[in-house]
């Protein structure tokens, strides 16, 4: 006989065992293929704006440790996975509908910047 105590640790080790593939597949899913390619190609140059964010400290750890221009590939960063959801090559998560929103989000930035 099972005792409540068993089966509360084996219903802990299946729920873990399911987000850690839950959290597999959306990765899978998610992040562009060609991940080392973000400083190989320089798009076109689009007018900045200056804005004060917090971020983790070990993300900025990690994106000076790249090197000089750390700012310009968080953007980039946030700039394909933005792009990714637009054309529909990934999804935030497994239930988003967003596309249409974003896709008018995006027609309205550019109608306001010119382009």
């Amino acid at each position: 006989m099972v005792s409540r105590n068993q089966a509360r640790n084996e219903m802990l080790h299946e729920l873990e065992a399911l987000q850690e593939k839950l959290a597999s597949d959306w990765l899978d899913e998610s992040l562009p293929e060609d991940w080392h390619g973000l400083d190989t190609w320089h798009g076109p140059v689009r007018d900045k704006t200056r804005v004060t964010i917090r971020l983790d400290a070990d993300m900025v750890r990690w994106f000076r440790k790249l090197g000089p221009g750390y700012g310009a590939r968080v953007n980039q960063v946030l700039r394909i996975y933005w792009t990714a959801l637009l054309c529909g090559h990934i999804k935030a998560h497994q239930y988003d509908n967003t596309l249409p929103r974003l896709m008018l989000e995006a027609q309205r930035i550019q109608r306001e910047i010119g382009a």
